[in-house]
Formats: C-alpha cells, structure tokens, sequence
C-alpha cells in the first residue's frame, strides 16, 4: 500500500507564503539568465541589487518566448501551429497575471510582479509578443516589417528595463524622452548585430533572412560595412545618454553597449562571407575587462551629483575590500564618499593576474564565514546569493604529510570529521567532537559580542552569555592553538589540521592563543565554499554595491599626507580636514572633508600620511609588534589535468615547528622544505584556464622580509623568490605524484615579499597583517580611529576585528556604527536604514 504525499505545511501568514513564492519566482528568473546567455549574465551583475530581480524577470519571459518561437519547443517536437498557441497561451497568462498578481507559472509570476511595479504595460507587451510570432510565419522582411519586427522584439525589451531602471525616480520629461530613444536604439543595435553574428544560423538552418536586399549567399563587404554604419551610429546615440541613467544601473548598461561596440568592430575586421561559417564572440577574459572598464567610467557622473548634509562628506583612502565596503556603507547611510585609490584596479590584495587564457586571484582564495558575508550584502539591500554564484567544495581541501604514502581528504561535515579522526587516531572521535562544539560556542560567542564591536566602550559586552562564559575565554586567551591540538590528538596530520588555522590569522599555532580553535568550526563543520568566477567577483560585487549607492571611485591617486587642523575651539585635538594626493603625472590635488577613513595599511598610514606628533601608532610602536609572514606567490598554468590536486591542498612537512622557526624567528629564512598551500582553482570552475590546462595558485610562507626580492613572469623574479618557487614546484611533483609537472608548465608568475610592500605599502612587506598572537588580537589591536586626530578612522586588516576578507567587511561596518555613535556588539539590522 502507498502512503499518498503529505500536504506541504505553510507556516506564517499569506503575505509570508506570498513573499515566498515571489522569492521562488525570481530565483527561477535569474536560473533561466545564467543557463542562457552569460554575457548578459556578467552585464547584469553589474546592476543594483534594486533593480537587478526586476531585470531578470523581464530578460527570463523573452527567453522563454523565444525558446517557443526557435529553441526548446522545436527541439521537442512541437510544430509551428503548437508553437504559436504556446506563444498565444504564454501571452493570455502575461496579461492574467499582471492583473491579478499571481501565475502559476514562476516566470511569468516575475515578470507580473516586476510588470505591475515598474508600470510595464500591454503597450510594450503587445509588439513583443507580435514580433515573436513574425518568427514563425515571415522569413523575408521589408524595411517597413524589419522596423516593425525590431521595435517588437528588441527596442520595447529596452524601454521594459527603462521603465525598472527609472522606478520610483521623478525624471523631467525632456529629459525622459531622451532616454527612451536611447533605449530603443541601443536595443535596434543589440539585435542587428545578432542578425549579422547568427547569419549563418538563421539562413542554414531556419531559411530567414533578416535584412531587406541581402542575399546571404552573396553578401559582400559592401553590405556588411552599411549594415555596421547604422548600427554604428546606433551605438553612439545611446552612448551618448547613458550618463543620465541612475547609478544603479549605468555601469551594466555601458558594460553591454561597450561589449556590443566590441562585437561591431570584431564583425567589421572579419571578412563578409566568413559570417557564413562564423559566429564571431568576445572571449570571456575581454567581457571581464570590458565590464571593469564600465564600472570605472560609470564612476563619472553626468550631472554632479547632489551635495550631502553638512559634515557628511568622506574620502576613503585604499579601494581593497575594506574600503570599497566602506565607502559603500558610508554612501547608502547618506554620506558623500569618494575613494582614492593608488592602484590602477580596485581590489588591493584581492588582484587578478590575466595571462594567455588563465585568470588568476592572486590573493585570498578560501571563502569562510559565508554568514559574514550575506549580512554584509543584506545591508546594502542584496544578498549573497543575488551577487555570488557559490560553490560548496567537496572535498573542502587535501592534506599531504610529508611521511604519508596517501592523502587525506577533509570535508565540512561533523560527523565525517568524526569518524574520519576515530579512523585515523582511536578514540580521537569523541574528543575532536568536544573539541568542536567548544570551538561553535567560541564561534557564536565571538560573532555576537566581540567582533563587531570597536571596544570603545565595555559596557556592551556584560551580558550574562559573556560572564559565563569567561571563565573558557580566559584559559583560551592564554594557552596556545598548538597545546590544544595537541592535548586532543596525537597524530601528526591531525594536529596540522587543527593547528594550520593559525597562518591565515599570519601566526604560528605556537603563537596563537587557543581561542581562535574556533576556526576549525568553519572548515570541519561548517562550509568552504568557492565563488564561480574566482574571488575577483566579490570585489565587482562590492563595488558595484558602493557605486550603484553613490560612491565614486579615483585610481591612480596615490595619497600621500593627511591634512588636519586645529579644533575650532582651540583647546581639543586636531582635526582630519581631507587629503593630499597625487597623480599619474605627479601633480598634487588636495580633496577636504568632514572625516578621513584609512583603508590602507595602518603601519603606512600613521608612519608616512601623519606627522610624528600626531601618530597615535609610531614606529616605536611598531618596532615592539610581530609582523605577519611574508609570502612567495607562484601561478602557474599547467598543460593537461592534474586529478592529483582537488581545489584546496596543503602539505605539511613533518617538523613544521623548524619551519614556522624559520618564518618568525631570528636569523629569519625561507623553510626548506616548506609547508605550503595549493589552490587549483580550475577544479570548480572552467573559467579560469584554457580548455585542456590546469590553473595553480602557490602560497609558500616565507620571512616578511623585502629583501627576498619581487617576483616576475617566466622565472623573471628576483633569485630568492624564483628559487622558492622551483623548490616548491619539485616539491608539489614528488609529494602528489606528478612527475613530470614541470615540464607541463606553459604560463609561470611569481609574486615576493618586495611586491607587497611596493604595490601595497604593507609593513615589512607581510602578505595578510599583523600576527594574531594575544597582545595583537580584540581590543590589542589596532584601534579603528585615532587617538590623536578627531575624524581619522581606519579599517581593513591591520585594525579590529583582524585579518580576512570577513574581518576586513566587519571593520567597514565598525567605522559606520563608531561615526553613528553605536557602541553595541551586535551587527546592524538588515538592509541599513540610513541615518537610523
């Protein structure tokens, strides 16, 4: 006997299961985007989180009408009279579900909820849907039906976003009416220049022939390069209103009219009668670069933008993680905020190395804390999951034992973490359960009253969860990670396990008090997850976040002195009134404002931007403090797989107390062996190699010491780093079976510890900040404001709460609860309110 489906229960209230729903309809919207057209998935990601579902929504009904008319249906053998009741169906429901806000179909549920917000009415729809159906019954058109069928299928899809992108934003009419032609004809370009890239598709295969006149068979340069004109001079009439777009979705429009003017240019270098056989494309590392260049240009507004209250305008100094988050916090609590940045791209640590088809994050590469991360996006009015396409690893990562003939695979999961340490050690699984339920309290202990607090006040922190727990954090802040580990397994790559948290805190587990045995909560039970596309993804993100709210963005301004005055009542501490920076060219601009935010290295910025009186860090400071390590960075991309490596290894010598000696203590050296980190990130995600090749991230911790050289392409580094380099290749052949690994290697670039302190001030040029050992952790460490001048605040890794990508956002978000007086240690309510 079958039992028959129990009835699904819905807790909460209809408007919460009707909230739910919309949620499970634009989800079905974005999944239809990116399994159909990254390009158009990549310009999307440029748009504000306001705006971007709503996009979504309309791009997913013409997709599905599309694949009735051409695609899906056909494939399935739906005949051309099905396909057009389909399309009548498809319609009838369009115009149901917009009048009474709801459809059973998700996607056309999305595109009513947006249609009904945005004002999208039957004017717009009506063409669209007459437009598809031509498609079924044309395959020649005059110029009058060519006109007709390009507004219906293309320019009326353009004015749909306008109507998104313009909601709830009062536009004068002339004004209005110059953005509507530019829609329609950024659209009329868009679709003609897929006639000419799907000319062979659609005459071999469908028999249509868009263009009046021309007879594919024997189209000629002639006609190619008059079809271009037009859709040239397209191209600039829209090109030349985009600059009038709200913020939120400027940046994603240029990125699309810049890689359409791309393919323009591409069409027009190929020769007439390839067109027949070709479909000309843009590789992806192009669109990547094309979308980080509209994201620059859209920093240039059009019309200045409006001046904000008194007192709140900012200037950020550093575009890393930090201060992108910050500035845009700042911009969506209502401040000015402009971000000066010295580099020539944002990112700062979090860079990006394009080279003969590999991409490279040349910095952090473990997405941890993936709760920080979503609050982060939360309050600036997205989420995660709208910004990230995240990967969960399986295995998290690989350990390589020095002495052991086989691996072990380590996966985010307690109960396998248990079993796998029982295996291994017997009697080991009952003790690292104890051991990880003490460090998922110590997590949320930490989380919900400690790192998001400045400690300016202590008040905050006497709750009854932290009295209690005292007692625990007390004896962590003074025993050490490696004693811990130590006092709970024997094994040699187990302790490794439960210790090598330690170097992404830039310490060693001797040095690290054993309250950071939280960590190991977020990789044995928790998750490691993996951004598609490489962690170069959440810098877009953020920044598109702080743009699309306001924030501009300066590069290749390198600030060089912090300007102060003193207190207007003469008897306080001075004050930060702007900045002093320099350009390209070496000319000195000086930008005021009400309060300077330090995002760069904090050792840089008090011993170099302050003068000696006002430092409240001064060297002396520094000369007592322990740097982080130092790193070699080696990418490589390598010919063939290498099944060998998951995405995330580490191997371990056997005596890595000789090794972290040799990183900290004096006389300093590279280890040799050395325990090292290998990220092949081309494991997850296809996109960053070549078909064919492997791509391999090497971090190799070495002495924070610049005199070990810079790195270089081609074993173009200095004779330090190179010979690390080839040491650790060797090594990575022996130890994980691949013998012939470095006669695979067609792209090599090496990165030292020279190169850290050049291109990002790093003190001693350390790879990650200060050590976290206990006088440099919580309310030890360097402050987010100085004491000596009122108006100067700091964030990123060298201030509370620490070192990551996770600390460096909760660091943006301290700053905005110190300036609004917000002494508590929880996080900030989603999404921000601001001013509240």
């Amino acid at each position: 006997m079958s039992a028959a489906p129990s009835r699904p229960q819905h807790a909460g209230s209809p408007a919460e299961a009707a909230a739910r729903y919309d949620d499970a309809a634009l989800q079905a919207a974005a999944t239809v985007i990116r399994r159909y057209s990254t390009s158009f998935g990549l310009a999307c990601r440029l748009l504000g989180p306001e705006v971007r579902p709503h996009v979504y929504a309309v791009y997913a009904l013409v997709r599905i009408a599309d694949e009735i008319v051409d695609g899906a249906s056909a494939g399935s053998g739906v005949s051309a009279r099905g396909a057009r009741e389909l399309l009548d169906d498809l319609e009838t429901e369009t115009y149901a579900a917009i009048g009474r806000g709801f459809s059973s179909n998700l996607v056309v549920h999305a595109f009513a909820r947006t249609a009904r917000r945005a004002g999208i009415g039957p004017e717009l729809i009506r063409p669209f849907f007459a437009s598809m159906r031509a498609d079924l019954s044309e395959d020649r058109h005059s110029a009058d039906s060519l006109d007709e069928y390009v507004y219906g299928s293309a320019e009326v899809v353009g004015l749909m976003c306008l109507q998104v992108f313009l909601m709830d934003r009062p536009v004068p009419e002339e004004r209005r009416a110059e953005l509507v032609a530019g829609a329609r004809r950024l659209g009329a370009a868009f679709q003609k220049v897929n006639f000419l890239r799907d000319l062979a598709e659609d005459y071999g295969e469908l028999g249509r022939v868009y263009f009046p006149g021309v007879e594919p068979g024997a189209f000629s340069e002639t006609e190619k390069d008059r079809l271009l004109d037009d859709i040239d001079a397209d191209l600039a009439a829209a090109r030349a209103v985009v600059g009038d777009l709200p913020p939120s979705s400027r940046a994603a429009v240029l990125a699309a009219h810049d890689l359409f003017r791309e393919l323009s240019v591409r069409i027009r270098a190929t020769p007439a009668r390839d067109l027949l056989s070709t479909r000309v494309q843009v590789p992806n590392p192009r669109k990547a670069a094309l979308a980080a260049a509209a994201v620059a240009k859209a920093r240039t507004r059009r019309r200045a933008p409006a001046p904000a209250p008194g007192g709140r305008r900012a200037v950020v100094v550093g575009a890393g993680i930090a201060g992108l988050a910050a500035a845009g916090l700042l911009a969506r609590d209502g401040w000015d905020v402009e971000v000066l940045e010295r580099g020539t791209t944002t990112g700062g640590r979090a860079g990006l190395l394009e080279r003969d088809g590999f991409r490279f994050d040349t910095g952090p590469s473990w997405y941890l804390m993936p709760e920080v991360f979503d609050h982060f996006f939360r309050l600036m009015g997205s989420s995660a999951s709208a910004e990230l396409d995240l990967v969960r690893l399986d295995p998290a990562y690989r350990v390589w034992g020095e002495k052991y003939a086989e691996p072990l695979d380590i996966r985010s999961d307690l109960e396998h973490t248990v079993a796998q340490f029982e295996a291994v050690e017997p009697g080991a699984g009952a003790r690292i359960r104890a051991y990880l339920g003490s460090a998922k309290r110590t997590y949320d202990l930490a989380v919900d009253h400690f790192l998001y607090t400045s400690y300016a006040s202590f008040t905050p922190l006497l709750t009854r969860a932290v009295v209690a727990g005292l007692p625990g954090l007390a004896r962590h802040l003074t025993g050490s990670l490696h004693d811990l580990a130590a006092r709970t397994v024997q094994d040699t790559r187990l302790r490794q396990v439960l210790g090598y948290p330690a170097v992404f805190l830039a310490s060693a587990p001797r040095m690290t008090p054993s309250l950071y045995h939280l960590m190991s909560h977020m990789d044995l039970a928790d998750s490691v997850q993996y951004p598609q596309g490489g962690f170069r993804r959440i810098i877009e993100a953020v920044e598109r976040l702080a743009v699309a709210h306001g924030a501009r963005i300066r590069t290749q301004a390198d600030v060089v002195r912090i300007v102060t005055a003193p207190d207007a009542g003469g008897a306080g501490r001075p004050r930060a009134t702007g900045v002093v920076w320099r350009d390209a060219d070496g000319a000195e601009h000086e930008l005021a404002a009400d309060v300077v935010v330090s995002a760069a290295d904090l050792h840089h910025t008090e011993t170099q931007l302050l003068p000696p009186a006002l430092q409240t860090y001064p060297q002396r400071y520094w000369d007592g403090r322990q740097t982080g390590p130092g790193a070699v960075l080696v990418m490589l991309g390598v010919r063939g797989e290498l099944p060998e490596l998951p995405h995330h290894s580490l191997f371990f010598t056997d005596d890595w107390d000789t090794n972290f000696g040799a990183i900290f203590d004096e006389p300093a050296r590279v280890p040799d062996p050395a325990s090292v980190y290998v990220c092949k990130p081309s494991a997850t995600d296809p996109d960053v190699a070549p078909e064919g090749h492997e791509n391999l991230f090497v971090l190799v911790p070495v002495p924070a010491d610049p005199g070990l050289g810079a790195g270089g392409p081609d074993g173009g580094g200095s004779a330090a780093v190179e010979a690390a380099a080839d040491r650790v290749i060797d090594q990575i052949a022996q130890w994980a079976g691949v013998p012939d690994l470095r006669e695979r290697i067609v792209v090599r670039h090496t990165v030292g510890p020279e190169d850290f302190r050049r291109d990002f001030n790093s003190w001693r040029g350390n790879v990650l900040g200060p050590a976290h050992v206990l006088k440099q952790s919580a309310f030890f460490r360097g402050t987010n404001k100085s004491r000596r001048v009122q108006g100067l605040h700091y964030c990123g890794a060298s201030t509370i709460p620490g070192i990551g990508l996770p600390m460096c956002l909760i660091s943006a978000e301290i700053l905005l609860k110190d300036l609004r007086g917000d002494t508590s240690t929880g996080r900030l309510a989603e999404p921000l309110v601001p001013g509240a």
